[in-house]
């Protein structure tokens, strides 16, 4: 259960911060999932399904785990596909992560929420999705949120229709939630069933025996199995912003090596 105001000062003590992602193409609903995480309004919400987080941010909450309450940190992520004039440059050709605030706060990563509009299943982003889990797949959990499902009378129906072709692209083998952001009145059992799923699946990763890796690392281990070569992929901090590239394309790469508490 997620405090609906977090108080973050009443959040029991623990020895392991809780590093949450939330990413996906613009319009996608990071936003909205962000807010019905916390429970209140934190982040805007784009109406047109235009781009609407112009920089990545950290976002604080608590949630309740076997009866104590936990710190999360959720960081919503720029969204993919940003128009050329917002990034200089031609969106198709690389996927840009703003991902510097996380590198400098040296964040671990624990889970992955991937965000898909669900009407817009047919024209996914799969080179996206195809990147996204060659660099984190090996080293967290993804798990796909397929979001804007407020007309479906029952929302887990739409993965019944959708759910092997999101398999088929990498996601949702293990996991996955159909939601709805919006939480007008006449919209409220669904927000409540959404923030319910998902809660559940943070509950379980938060209780699950898997140690943190920090970002650092899985970019690291990325480069260091793509060859680290200049002339393939690479991650470079540029030296005019604090955007982080990876270069097109991919050839996959893994974490199998996953850091251990000691």
């Amino acid at each position: 259960m997620l405090l609906c105001q977090p108080d973050l000062a009443t959040a029991m003590a623990d020895n392991r911060d809780f590093n949450i992602l939330v990413m996906g193409e613009i319009g996608s609903g990071k936003s909205s999932v962000v807010n019905l995480l916390v429970g209140k309004k934190v982040t805007e919400v784009s109406p047109d399904a235009g781009p609407c987080t112009l920089k990545t941010i950290r976002h604080e909450a608590t949630i309740q785990v076997q009866e104590t309450w936990k710190t999360v940190h959720i960081w919503e992520v720029v969204g993919f596909n940003q128009p050329e004039e917002m990034t200089g440059k031609d969106s198709g050709t690389a996927l840009d992560m703003d991902l510097d605030p996380i590198l400098q706060a040296k964040a671990s990563v624990d889970v992955v929420l991937f965000c898909i509009q669900g009407s817009r299943i047919k024209n996914a982003p799969t080179r996206i999705i195809e990147s996204v889990n060659n660099v984190f797949r090996r080293c967290v959990t993804i798990v796909p949120v397929i979001n804007c499902l407020e007309r479906e009378k029952n929302m887990e129906d739409w993965w019944d229709r959708n759910g092997e072709r999101v398999k088929s692209m990498g996601l949702g083998e293990t996991e996955h939630a159909c939601i709805t952001g919006l939480q007008e009145e006449k919209y409220k059992d669904k927000a409540m069933q959404s923030r319910t799923s998902l809660v559940a699946i943070l509950e379980q990763r938060y209780s699950s025996s898997e140690a943190s890796i920090t970002l650092e690392s899985i970019l690291g281990e990325h480069v260091a199995r793509n060859g680290g070569s200049e002339s393939n992929e690479k991650i470079t901090q540029r030296k005019d912003s604090s955007w982080w590239r990876i270069i097109w394309p991919f050839r996959g790469g893994n974490c199998e090596e996953r850091e251990r508490a000691t």
